[in-house]
């Protein structure tokens, strides 16, 4: 007797706006214990009010922006049904182009904030840590603007 076989359908589209942004809203207990913190020290408070800001001013524009994020999502998800229906990826550069458009104000943003937590996370921890604080972001998808001093 065999089995039959069902034929294996291509996963549902699934575009991570916030990961292509590399919007990041950190777990302060979780950054703490991987950057090798202490939570109720001096360096650990000052480490997790940083982060609490940054998590504000980060949820605040995306809540700001979460019309252009949601309608980019569906464009890119859209484009990527019909795509993989047809075969036909010609309107991909074009569907990038519309997605960078729309999403460039909203990535420079968040690359300024993102700047000012990197200086702050520098004065904060020192080398060792500071090393492991990249390395945990690196897990995150996200990687920090490099200081042009």
């Amino acid at each position: 007797r065999q089995m039959m076989q069902t034929p294996e359908r291509a996963p549902e589209p699934n575009f991570d706006v916030d990961q292509y942004l590399g919007i990041v809203v950190y777990d302060i207990e979780k950054t703490a214990k991987k950057s090798s913190i202490k939570l109720d020290s001096e360096q650990g408070k000052s480490l997790s009010k940083i982060l609490t800001e940054y998590n504000n001013k980060i949820k605040q524009i995306r809540r700001i922006n979460s019309f252009t994020l949601n309608s980019s999502k569906e464009m890119v998800e859209n484009f990527q049904k019909t795509a993989m229906k047809s075969g036909d990826f010609s309107k991909q550069a074009i569907i990038r182009k519309e997605m960078n458009t729309r999403l460039k104000p909203i990535g420079e943003a968040i690359k300024e904030e993102d700047k000012k937590l990197n200086k702050a996370i520098i004065k904060l921890l020192n080398k060792k840590q500071y090393k492991k604080w990249i390395k945990y972001n690196r897990k995150k998808y996200k990687n920090f603007p490099k200081e042009e001093d």
